[in-house]
């Protein structure tokens, strides 16, 4: 029973979200925030969720905007690396933005992420413009996983000597 518990605990303890979401950074310009919003719905072939009366339209503001681009891009690209960077404009996080409306779906994964306007091309992969970037070891997304191997070493440890 005492090894059940155990275990049990340490499930819970290492319950990690797979939610990965693409948002712009803050403190960018906002003609590069454009710039990313345009790629992306370029590509996407279909932002109307972000045009005025779509529900994503609040807040109705550069940045608001850019993050349901720059995510749903994420998100249909399949998460592969260097789809979030965006010349330096986007970073990954597992949370959704504080901003994000009742209504408003920012897809958490490339499964739920649904497709372009009918007849947009196949996605073409990472963004052309400027510099892009892979897995950042020194980003939430390194730490996260840290913090959940120590604690899963961590509790191993003292279960197994108790």
């Amino acid at each position: 029973m005492k090894m059940f518990l155990g275990l049990l605990l340490l499930l819970a303890l290492t319950n990690y979200s797979s939610a990965t979401y693409c948002l712009c950074r803050d403190g960018v310009a906002e003609k590069d925030l454009q710039t990313s919003i345009d790629y992306a719905c370029g590509v996407l072939g279909d932002c109307n969720q972000i045009h005025e009366k779509g529900p994503c339209y609040q807040p109705n503001n550069v940045k608001g905007h850019c993050d349901w681009a720059v995510n749903s891009y994420f998100q249909r690209a399949g998460q592969v690396p260097g789809s979030c960077n965006f010349s330096g404009t986007a970073t990954t996080s597992p949370n959704l933005p504080s901003t994000v409306v009742t209504g408003c779906i920012y897809p958490s994964s490339p499964g739920n992420a649904g497709t372009g306007a009918p007849g947009t091309p196949a996605f073409p992969g990472p963004p052309a413009f400027g510099p892009t970037g892979g897995f950042d070891p020194s980003g939430n997304d390194a730490l996260s996983l840290i913090t959940s191997i120590a604690l899963t070493l961590g509790f191993s440890v003292t279960v197994f000597l108790y």
